[in-house]
């Protein structure tokens, strides 16, 4: 009975660190401008995708390539989901960025993910993949 109770409070322990972790690292996607670098599968070489997060009002905000792109989303443990996905209408020049800004688009509309952080980079995650993996760089003040 009492190595039970030991192996319980080790476990009790252990769920606590680690959702202190996962609080502490989801609190600094606020920080960061997160640039796209893999979606399914494929690097985003030089990519202009890139999302930032306000952990006070749960929106983001960003660029799909082409457009302006802003939203809802939710952090709960570490699951992110998206909601309200809008974004300007411009018409991209080059097709394929098009696709991708669409593709990227159709990822973030009402969608669910499993956030992991390693190091400057978080990836969303979809049934133990990598749907995309965005790396964090430190905003750039804007002076007014």
């Amino acid at each position: 009975m009492i190595r039970l109770t030991a192996m319980l409070l080790v476990l009790l322990a252990n769920t606590c660190n680690q959702q202190k972790a996962a609080k502490q690292q989801i609190g600094s996607i606020q920080d960061k401008r997160w640039s796209l670098v893999n979606m399914n599968g494929t690097a985003q070489e030089r990519s202009p995708i890139w999302l930032e997060f306000d952990t006070a009002t749960h929106r983001f905000s960003g660029n799909g390539g082409c457009n302006k792109v802003g939203g809802e989303y939710e952090l709960d443990g570490n699951e992110i989901s998206f909601g309200k996905v809008m974004s300007t209408r411009m018409a991209c020049m080059d097709a394929q960025a098009n696709e991708r800004e669409s593709a990227f688009l159709r990822m973030l509309s009402d969608r669910t993910y499993t956030v992991k952080f390693e190091g400057q980079q978080i990836q969303f995650r979809d049934s133990g993949r990598i749907a995309m993996l965005f790396e964090g760089f430190k905003k750039v003040a804007v002076k007014k």
